[in-house]
């Protein structure tokens, strides 16, 4: 099972309140699956905790048998509240449905459960991003990278990768992180309204560096 994509952005009102999900069936037999759709927060270390969202959302269709080799597309729409007062997160879960088994026989059937973000943000508003702390952490094998926390104190959730970081230190060193550059490592970098979250860089910082400055471009790319 393939799902794509596992990160959407929406608003709660417009047409940005419409998005597809495709899941597709790369096995040789048959694919029943469900779907349903979970609120999430994180915590400051990235951490998430789900809750059992209420009928923000419409998934059509709810479940599907999807033939050997094909796809299915869902269709998803906030039906919530159009004018919502800050950005709220979820994850919308496509799980395989455990087949019957034939009569007489046995075994054991392992199914999978994939999970997609989505950020719903208000129809208004941008959000931002301020740096709270900066220092240096070293991993197991000796590397020191510059570990960051960031705030955001905005109604509206902000993506780290969105940002331009600016890294100097010692030595007239320094380093500078384009938008975008990050989602390989850290993902989509989620800061919620109101909220903190720590990011370590990847980035080794030589061993005259023993503090590093760091600057965020608060103009993020939506």
């Amino acid at each position: 099972m393939v799902v794509a994509p596992v990160h959407v952005e929406m608003t709660s009102a417009g047409s940005g309140g419409r998005a597809q999900v495709t899941v597709t069936n790369d096995s040789n037999h048959p694919l029943p699956v469900e779907t349903s759709v979970e609120k999430m927060k994180l915590d400051e270390n990235g951490g998430h905790t789900l809750s059992k969202a209420g009928n923000e959302f419409m998934v059509f269709p709810p479940q599907a048998l999807i033939p050997a080799g094909g796809a299915q597309v869902f269709r998803v729409q906030w039906v919530g509240e159009p004018m919502l007062g800050e950005s709220q997160s979820f994850i919308l879960a496509v799980t395989q449905i455990p087949l019957k088994m034939s009569d007489g026989k046995k075994g054991v059937q392992v199914v999978a459960s994939l999970g997609v973000n989505i950020n719903v943000a208000p129809p208004q508003g941008a959000a931002s991003l301020k740096l709270v702390g900066a220092e240096i952490a070293t991993d197991r094998d000796g590397k020191r990278q510059p570990t960051i926390t960031v705030e955001n104190p905005t109604k509206t959730h902000a993506l780290l990768p969105q940002f331009t970081i600016r890294l100097t230190g010692d030595g007239g060193w320094s380093r500078t992180m384009a938008v975008g550059e990050l989602s390989s490592t850290i993902g989509i970098g989620l800061v919620q309204p109101g909220k903190r979250r720590k990011f370590t860089l990847p980035v080794d910082l030589p061993a005259s560096v023993s503090k590093v400055q760091v600057a965020l471009d608060l103009k993020p790319k939506r």
